[in-house]
């Protein structure tokens, strides 16, 4: 008799140390906002950068930004150059990744 509360007692002791151990909340992450940026189309194929005032306002309502990634590249033929093929100039408009702690 005194084995089965020696082991019912062990058992209790390891059950109540292994919930003991479990984490509290199962978000253990803050939780984030995320926003994006990109540049504008002004009109078809044509694209405008986003603007330093924009991303300044960004910054100082606590966004952080995380990654500028190429989001539109577009070639342009350029010069007058007749018996070879204009030579290409690419542009690429970046877009802006941000995130902060959501309130």
């Amino acid at each position: 008799m005194n084995r089965l509360f020696l082991v019912v007692f062990i058992v209790l002791g390891v059950v109540a140390i292994a919930v003991a151990q479990r984490p509290a909340s199962s978000n253990v992450y803050a939780p984030f906002e995320v926003k994006s940026v990109f540049p504008r189309e002004t009109s078809p194929a044509h694209y405008e950068q986003v603007e330093q005032r924009e991303l300044q306002q960004l910054a100082d309502q606590g966004w952080e930004l995380v990654s500028v990634t190429p989001y539109v590249y577009r070639n342009e033929e350029r010069g007058n150059v007749l018996p070879a093929p204009r030579p290409m100039v690419t542009q690429t408009y970046p877009a802006y990744f941000f995130k902060r702690p959501k309130r």
